[in-house]
């Protein structure tokens, strides 16, 4: 079986070596060769009904130097064009209509083919797609594949029809690399509409330009500035509609949904190399993908808000979603219309290579919501080769007139992975008054944050300013004045390690955002990147700034049945010159530190530092453990600890203290178990590792075994505390 995308390639190879023309089929008037290069397409050509004026061709081909005009009555609304011939459609020249308002619709079942000099000049929207049919309300039915098959009526198109699972390809190329700005790509007017609606769909060679790397005064601009990329695909304040079906079935467009439950099976759509679809305007537009697999490599998905207008959605449905190289998913509030949403279905989803979905306000106008579903796996992973990070972002970032606020990401996954630099983040940054948007991460399964301390790049801050200076985390900062959002993590198992971070920071007037964290079996906190700076793993929300009216730390609470913190992980709140944010801690079974931290420190002012509560575990143990609530010259923070059992080492360390202020108190409510009085040496010296016994599997099942090694006289090492449980 020959590869969809082969056939792509070899239709497009045998479409090009055809002369360029325009002939009708004689089905619904006077067959006819028509000349060209400039091809007349009058109403006498066709047959009218009411307000459908119906054309039938036997080919429909266009080079870079030819036009169709298409014309008629102003009374006629839609313009359905299909092509019989057996042959697919090769379009590289302009295809117009000076039929007012008038929308176009063209199918060929055999295969379409955009060239890198298409363009359309209609009045209204424009639909192309290799259906087999058109149905036209309850039982009309203008036929491609079939055209005796065909009903013509009054009423307007209803569902684009496929009549088996040989459904032909529709592919875009652009012009690559051109030398100065100019129209490019298939466009529509404002407000309308552009559809794609076939089998495997293939956006490529994306259209850009690229200066001379130097700005007005000189002075070198990065890589970043240097390219402009230019839509290959573009319904300013619009909609656009990519659909890749690979069944029989019926796709139905509506206001706001696209229809495609009769298909049994889905096709897969590319938009690679620099490509961009964009309904970019006055209003944000909206973009509709549904298919199967998605791969978005080193291209853009773009509805910004520049007007009064709201913006729009993109909604996207897929089995699979790949976005690669730099690739963008992007809405932004530029004026006082607020941003468009953006709405992501999928079974498996990975960022990759400095791959990003943002939302943003600029002004006045409020951030899109972000909201994403995965069945299985989502990944966030790596960095470009300039240093940018895989990102998901809402932020405001306001100039100093802004007034936005950013909104909000909710994520839902099976399992979610962060690495290398992967961020989830909300922000509110510059001089603005919007506030940061909330974070809810809804984890079914396990949740990992690994490995990945960002070096940015030096143009890093201009871009995403936000997100400067982070490891791989789910980030909520206020860099302005205004506040933080909150993080809600609920998993099954929550692990952060080297480097990796659940983390909200103030570094103005705003108050850094609460964390708030639920895991239903262990979480993990392990490791510390070495960078430029040490990075440790853990739950933060922290006030950076010296200044007299800077934001409070905000607080942290964390419910999970076993807690480890390992390596010098830490949970901690810290404010510079702020009050302390509270920690709360509830562990059904146990609360393992071995070389970690839970402190609320303020390092500076009159704030007092933040309480601890450590409340039900039936262990908690500190093996070089420290719990501290600390402030300058205001009061200690207060820490009050329940346990069944608690056990330290002597050179753990638990302190509520005050520089100049007043002291906190500490409580525990708990039998004191010393480690060294709590261990036995065994006669006869150490014990061979390759003699010592394995738990047995009741052991290993038991959630309330403690296990300690009785050969060395310290708590169990990390890993095989881990195993051990």
């Amino acid at each position: 079986m020959k590869s969809p995308h082969l056939l792509t390639i070899v239709l497009l190879i045998i479409s090009l070596s055809v002369n360029a023309e325009i002939t009708t089929d004689g089905s619904l008037g006077s067959r006819a060769n028509l000349p060209g290069p400039n091809y007349l397409i009058g109403a006498d050509l066709g047959q009218q009904l009411g307000n459908n004026l119906f054309h039938s061709f036997q080919d429909f081909n266009l080079n870079s130097s030819e036009s169709a005009t298409f014309s008629g009555q102003n009374t006629v609304q839609n313009i359905l064009s299909r092509v019989t011939g057996g042959n697919p459609s090769n379009i590289d020249g302009l295809i117009r209509s000076t039929i007012p308002n008038a929308d176009f619709y063209f199918l060929n079942p055999n295969g379409i083919m955009f060239g890198p000099n298409a363009k359309l000049d209609v009045q209204g929207s424009f639909h192309a797609s290799t259906a087999d049919y058109l149905r036209l309300g309850e039982n009309g039915r203008f036929d491609a594949r079939n055209p005796s098959d065909s009903l013509l009526t009054v009423a307007p198109v209803e569902t684009f029809g496929f009549l088996d699972n040989t459904v032909a390809p529709i592919s875009i190329q652009g012009k690559g690399k051109i030398n100065q700005i100019d129209i490019v790509g298939l466009a529509v007017s404002e407000g309308k509409t552009l559809s794609l609606i076939g089998g495997n769909i293939n956006i490529s060679n994306g259209s850009f330009t690229i200066n001379d790397g130097n700005d007005d005064s000189g002075g070198f601009i990065s890589e970043y500035d240097q390219k402009t990329n230019l839509a290959d695909i573009a319904a300013p304040s619009g909609r656009i509609n990519l659909v890749a079906i690979a069944s029989a079935g019926e796709v139905e467009l509506g206001n706001d949904f696209i229809d495609i439950s009769s298909f049994s099976k889905l096709a897969d759509l590319h938009i690679i190399d620099k490509s961009v679809i964009q309904t970019s305007g006055e209003g944000g537009g909206s973009i509709f993908i549904r298919g199967h697999t998605l791969k978005l490599i080193d291209s853009m998905l773009e509805n910004n808000t520049l007007g009064q207008r709201n913006g729009g959605i993109i909604s996207i449905r897929l089995n699979n979603l790949f976005a690669e190289d730099s690739s963008k998913i992007s809405a932004e509030a530029m004026s006082i219309g607020n941003s468009g949403s953006i709405d992501i279905m999928a079974d498996k989803m990975h960022l990759l290579g400095a791959a990003s979905i943002t939302t943003n306000t600029l002004s006045k106008g409020k951030g899109g919501n972000i909201n994403i579903k995965v069945n299985g796996d989502l990944d966030i992973f790596g960095q470009s080769q300039a240093g940018y990070s895989s990102v998901i972002s809402a932020s405001a970032t306001n100039m100093s007139t802004g007034t936005g606020d950013a909104g909000y990401l909710w994520i839902q996954a099976e399992n979610l992975t962060l690495k290398d630099g992967g961020t989830i983040a909300s922000s509110s940054f510059a001089l603005g008054k919007g506030n940061g948007g909330n974070i809810i991460i809804d984890v079914t399964d396990t949740l990992m944050i690994d490995d990945g301390f960002t070096i940015p790049h030096p143009m890093f801050a201009k871009i995403l300013p936000h997100l400067a200076l982070l490891a791989s985390a789910i980030a909520a900062t206020a860099n302005g004045g205004a506040n933080a959002g909150t993080i809600n993590v609920t998993a099954r198992k929550i692990i952060l390690s080297n480097g990796g971070a659940i983390l909200s920071n103030t570094q103005h007037s705003g108050k850094a955002g609460s964390i708030n964290i639920k895991a239903t079996e262990d979480l993990i906190i392990k490791g510390y990147y070495v960078g430029r700076i040490v990075f440790h793993s853990g739950l933060e929300s922290n006030s950076m700034t010296p200044r007299e009216n800077a934001g409070d730390a905000g607080s942290i609470s964390v419910q999970a049945n076993r807690i480890y913190i390992d390596d010098e992980g830490t949970i901690a709140t810290t404010a510079v010159n702020a009050g302390g944010g509270n920690i709360h801690i509830e562990a059904s079974n146990l609360l393992y530190s071995n070389l970690g931290q839970v402190t609320t420190s303020v390092y500076g002012g009159k704030g007092d530092g933040g309480n601890i509560i450590i409340k039900n575990p039936m262990f908690v143990v500190l093996n070089q453990g420290q719990v501290k609530a600390q402030a300058d010259a205001g009061h200690g923070g207060n820490i009050r600890i329940v346990a069944e059992q608690f056990i330290t080492s002597p050179d753990s360390l638990i302190s509520a203290s005050s520089k100049l202020g007043i002291d906190g108190d500490v409580q525990i409510n708990s039998p004191d178990v010393d480690v060294e009085g709590f261990l036995v040496v065994l006669q006869g010296g150490y014990v061979e590792e390759a003699q010592l016994k394995q738990c047995t599997r009741e052991e290993i099942d038991n959630p309330s075994t403690f296990k300690v090694d009785l050969t060395r006289k310290k708590v169990l090492p990390f890993e095989k505390f881990l195993k051990s449980e």
